[in-house]
Parts: C-alpha cells; structure tokens; sequence
C-alpha cells in the first residue's frame, strides 16, 4: 500500500480533494498498460435523499407520493393521484409518465429507508416496502392512512 501511495498521481490526490473524495484503492499496471483508482465522495448537500416532504413539529417526514393509489381489497382498480378521478375509469400512461411516478415513488423510498440520507447502512427490505407504499399507497382499505398529514395534499 505505501508503494502505492508513493506512486499515486498528484492528479488522482487532486481530485479525490476537490470533490471531498477518498481515494479507496489504486491499482495497475493492467495487462493492456493501463491503471486505475477507486474513490468515494460525499453526495452534493442539496441532493434530493436529504430533503423531506414536510417539516413537523419533531422533524422531517416523507409523504409517500401514491400516484397508483389501491386499497388492499381492489382488484385491478387504480387510484391515479389522490383519487380525484373515478376509479373504475381505466387510464393509459406513457412510458415517460409512469417512469416519473416509479421515480417519485423511489425518492420516497430512499429516503425513507435511509432517514434522508443520515443512515445509508439501510435495510433493503425497508426500500422495498417504503416503495411500494410510495407507489401504491399505504396497506388500508383506501390506500391513504388514517393520520391525514401523512397523505398527499389533494390533487397531487
């Protein structure tokens, strides 16, 4: 490892700096001549992991954003949004639409399962649930919880 260091490119210790890297391993030559580094670095603050829906009384929370809202009992009904169109309405989404609301829906589970980004030693099995809760809504006859202030405002 020291002969490593004493090897490394000013260039590589440059930029593991400028971006509040660390460099984590340097390895070559390969068989084609080549080399390589490996390095981890901070996400940006302003990154969306670390912002909450809400801001309460004893912090931050997510509302999961439910664009296909179902209720545990319905078959093959979808609530689009807050439920503001009829459900037995069927819709057609394009791939770019619904892309959004998986991404939407995927924020939220990140989030979630990694207390905005303070805990990102997380449970993959938390991601998943908080996905399917963002996506199709909370595990109660309507989708929506009981707790008003954890469902979306209407109309998102």
């Amino acid at each position: 490892m020291e002969d490593q260091q004493a090897s490394r490119p000013n260039v590589i210790e440059q930029l593991a700096e400028a971006c509040g890297g660390k460099i984590t391993e340097v390895g070559g030559p390969l068989s084609d001549g080549s080399g390589f580094a490996i390095m981890s670095m901070p996400l940006r603050k302003d990154h969306w992991i670390y912002k909450g829906d809400r801001e309460e009384t004893y912090g931050t929370f997510n509302v999961p954003p439910m664009p296909l809202r179902m209720g545990s009992a319905d078959i093959a009904k979808i609530f689009v949004g807050s439920g503001a169109r009829p459900a037995d309405k069927q819709y057609s989404l394009t791939k770019n639409e619904f892309a959004e609301m998986l991404k939407a829906a995927g924020k939220y589970a990140v989030r979630c399962a990694t207390m905005n980004g303070k805990d990102m030693d997380f449970d993959p099995d938390a991601l998943l649930q908080n996905l399917q809760v963002g996506m199709l809504g909370y595990w109660t006859d309507t989708g929506l919880s009981e707790d008003e202030w954890a469902n979306p405002a209407e109309g998102d």
